[in-house]
């Protein structure tokens, strides 16, 4: 998006995260440590368990979201 959306002030610090259409996280792993598949399992649910809540907000704004049927 080029501008910030109707209804935000296009002044406030943080405006330039509203033009944004889509998040994401990521956590680079080397190639030891994806190939020690028990350390893996381990190290993907603690980031799992930490991403949570991130994903957990984003998904409010969806919360009464239909999509339309054609």
């Amino acid at each position: 998006m080029k501008n910030v959306p109707a209804g935000y002030d296009k002044d406030h610090p943080q405006a330039e995260y509203l033009k944004y259409k889509s998040w994401y996280l990521e956590y680079f792993m080397t190639d030891d440590e994806v190939g020690n598949t028990t350390a893996f399992i381990e190290k993907a649910v603690e980031l799992f368990r930490i991403m949570k809540p991130f994903n957990d907000y984003l998904n409010k704004a969806l919360k009464d979201f239909k999509m339309p049927t054609r």
